[in-house]
């Protein structure tokens, strides 16, 4: 039994040929499916692990349903030629729908489980290898490449006591393309929406001061997460959340009363696609759904701006986040785009229906996720429907 799981989310879109065709998901920058994909880089580094005592899940987001199929055989035909050299499964449209029909993971709300948005697909990514017996996760992304050395790099700190404290979810930094920890930083504006990189950037540097043991965090990022099983155990994904939910897990681990730690060392070199992202209007859009619940998600835990998320993102948290929200919006507005996204406004008001709505219902998703983890460790039915659902690829 393997007790470390590299765990790969690689999200796909329709081909560039398809005009106009549907979507349900909102991601950065999925692969379309006649583009390259960034995947075998990073498998090729996997291969070469000084530590190869590791299994690797890919899982196959999807702009929409429809492509389960497509991307399945398409993501496959990658993984084929792996085979025999590392130690593979595959959760995509086939593969869940094994899962889910029947067993007791059907009576969870259905958007906790799916191919189809950030955190879904999250959740997927801690409930297969807890029900293959991970003690740790690792959560890379598709667009990265590491040294051989990472696997040895990351059982460093993981499950350890630091400052007295356990070690049960850490991360590391992102190197750019020029080797640096820093975003690149546009002029300032005076408005966090437009200068968040720099705000990113000032808490990186806080992070990365010292080499020599992993520090308090108030960042995670998502593909840099390392989650130990007394964590993943009981703390899940919000699906409520369609970006950012790799800050958003650490905050529902500290709701849990779990730290978040950051390895200086622990780094990944990120070449996330450039020609494959989303419009930046629709990142915004996506932004301000995300501050305004994470900003009533503390509030209702009684939590005003807390100072462990400072400063970043903690700089998005504050009275002013509805004012500033709106006048990046306003800047980055065009007709094309407030007709397929909306008008600034509109999107505030969609943005606080969103919370009023979705929050009242997290922390009862949060302890059915507990408890159906809890019951994962006791059921060998269930776990071996599981396994039966996701074998060696």
């Amino acid at each position: 039994m393997t007790d470390l799981f590299v765990v790969i989310p690689t999200y796909w879109t329709w081909p560039q040929t398809a005009s106009a065709p549907p979507t349900t998901a909102s991601f950065d920058h999925p692969t379309p499916l006649d583009g390259e994909s960034t995947l075998p880089a990073l498998l090729d580094d996997l291969c070469v692990q000084q530590d190869a005592g590791f299994e690797v899940l890919v899982l196959t987001g999807l702009a929409h349903v429809d492509l389960a199929g497509d991307v399945s055989e398409h993501v496959r035909n990658i993984l084929e030629l792996y085979r025999g050299r590392l130690r593979m499964r595959v959760v995509d449209g086939p593969a869940l729908r094994r899962m889910l029909d029947p067993t007791r993971l059907s009576d969870l709300p259905t958007e906790l489980l799916h191919l189809q948005s950030y955190a879904a697909v999250r959740n997927l990514q801690l409930l297969v290898p807890h029900a293959l017996g991970a003690e740790v996760i690792v959560a890379l992304d598709d667009d990265e490449r590491v040294e051989p050395d990472y696997i040895t790099l990351a059982r460093r700190f993981i499950g350890t006591k630091v400052q007295g404290h356990a070690v049960l979810g850490l991360g590391g930094p992102y190197l750019q393309r020029d080797g640096s920890v820093l975003l690149p930083e546009p002029a300032a504006t005076g408005n966090p929406f437009h200068d968040k990189a720099r705000y990113i950037n000032a808490a990186m540097r806080l992070l990365t001061e010292s080499q020599d043991a992993p520090v308090p965090s108030p960042m995670a990022l998502g593909g840099n997460m390392l989650i130990h099983r007394d964590a993943f155990s009981r703390i899940c994904f919000d699906p409520a959340i369609t970006r950012g939910e790799d800050i958003d897990y650490l905050i529902n681990a500290r709701l849990q009363g779990v730290r978040w730690w950051f390895d200086p060392g622990l780094t990944v070199l990120h070449l996330p696609p450039r020609h494959y992202d989303s419009p930046a209007y629709q990142r915004m859009r996506e932004d301000l759904f995300r501050f305004v619940y994470e900003r009533e998600k503390l509030r209702m835990h009684g939590q005003h701006r807390p100072d462990w998320l400072e400063p970043y993102p903690g700089v998005l948290l504050s009275d002013e986040l509805e004012r500033q929200a709106l006048a990046a919006l306003e800047a980055e507005a065009t007709p094309e785009l407030t007709g397929r996204f909306g008008t600034p406004a509109a999107i505030l008001e969609q943005a606080r229906a969103h919370a009023a709505l979705h929050l009242p219902r997290f922390d009862d998703l949060q302890k059915r996720w507990a408890r159906l983890m809890r019951g994962l460790q006791h059921d060998r039915t269930l776990r071996g429907k599981l396994r039966g659902a996701v074998p060696p690829f």
